[in-house]
């Protein structure tokens, strides 16, 4: 309710505020629980992060394996080509950006709404652009994509989440029906 009040950078300037705390109260809690249980098994994944990005030398010698390892480099420019014989890669784009278009219009809309109250009309058309198991998919595809690129024995997961969302942008009439609206050529048959 907080952030249909005030200007568009004010509401925004709230959205940012409200994920940074989110996301320092998760840290905090999950530091937390940590030090209470004395767990400490993940701890080598984020020194190897830290070696990875260059963040500072380690000794440990789990991320020094790490990174001698091939499977947890770079994800190679051959796989493109690879994804692209298939044609996945050249769908799973095009659903990507239309999708990322959708978002970025829906929450602008959703920001920029200067009344107090969204019309149930208008909410349902933002739900009809962009539905909430779509957007989550979005971030979903979009967080594996960069595991992929960071780490390429992450690939198997983004590879198959690439066939997920190309085949929703396929088979999905909330992907066509804007296309078609685009163009003039939009009727329930052709959807």
């Amino acid at each position: 309710k907080n952030l249909k009040r005030g200007s568009l950078f004010s509401r925004l300037g709230k959205l940012i505020l409200h994920v940074l705390l989110v996301l320092c109260l998760t840290l905090t809690i999950n530091k937390f629980i940590k030090k209470i249980l004395n767990l400490e098994s993940d701890e080598h994944i984020f020194k190897f992060l830290k070696a990875k990005f260059g963040f500072g030398a380690t000794r440990d010698f789990d991320a020094n394996l790490y990174l001698c390892e091939e499977a947890f480099g770079l994800l190679p420019l051959n796989t493109f080509s690879r994804l692209s014989d298939t044609l996945l890669f050249y769908i799973y784009v095009f659903v990507l950006f239309l999708m990322t278009v959708a978002a970025v219009i829906v929450a602008f809309r959703n920001l920029s709404d200067s009344n107090g109250v969204n019309c149930v009309e208008k909410m349902e058309e933002c739900t009809i652009t962009l539905k909430p198991d779509a957007a989550y998919n979005l971030i979903h595809t979009v967080l594996f994509g960069c595991l992929a690129l960071s780490t390429m024995r992450m690939k198997y997961l983004w590879t198959s989440h690439m066939c997920v969302f190309a085949s929703f942008g396929l088979c999905s009439t909330e992907v066509w029906r804007p296309i078609l609206r685009c163009i003039h050529l939009y009727t329930s048959q052709r959807v």
